[in-house]
């Protein structure tokens, strides 16, 4: 499995050609703390998302927010379902994405907000795209050496119409990643 985890569709469904391009940008969140927005191309993703959690602070936490079961399917009203998993090592976690990549990277059922030491946190959203929060040094410098381009770009999240990709072969890694990391359902919050 190649895709992305979403692509850029026409009205009637069918892909428009437009794919994301490098970049990133700093905003103020909507709800108050600054943060980097980052659109890659697909076959960037799995690179930079590891680069920036490579540099938080340990311990870290995960919360993989589940937006569509697709082993029991849930009305679409129903809010996502969370799991959480805290006080991991860097290459507990790490290994656990890489293993799991076609799901982590390629699949669109899920969030993934990861949170440092420090409160910073990296979160990769259905679209693909991903958010540091704060808008940092530490993160600009990691992108800055990796020729991400500092520059208002648009991103998937614009886009009029987008289609999700959904794979069974991911079932699989979905079950593995939530063992290996001992995932426990918590209580959805909104965040």
């Amino acid at each position: 499995m190649n895709t992305p985890k979403a692509v850029s569709v026409t009205e009637e469904s069918q892909p428009d050609g437009w794919t994301p391009t490098a970049g990133y940008t700093g905003e103020l969140d909507p709800a108050g703390p600054t943060r980097l927005v980052i659109s890659l191309p697909a076959d960037q993703l799995q690179k930079v998302h590891t680069a920036l959690v490579s540099v938080m602070a340990v311990p870290l936490g995960l919360l993989y927010r589940r937006m569509v079961n697709r082993k029991t399917p849930r009305p679409s009203h129903m809010p996502p379902e969370d799991f959480v998993s805290l006080e991991l090592t860097k290459p507990q976690l790490l290994d656990t994405l890489q293993a799991n990549a076609p799901l982590v990277y390629h699949d669109a059922r899920a969030e993934y907000w990861i949170r440092g030491k420090m409160g910073e946190q990296v979160v990769m959203d259905c679209d693909g795209l991903l958010y540091c929060y704060p808008d940092d040094p530490l993160f600009r410098d990691v992108l800055d050496s990796m020729g991400i381009p500092d520059t208002a770009i648009q991103t998937m999240a614009e886009r009029d119409y987008v289609k999700h990709w959904f794979h069974s072969e991911a079932d699989d890694g979905e079950t593995a990643l939530m063992s290996a990391l001992s995932l426990q359902q918590v209580p959805h919050r909104k965040g």
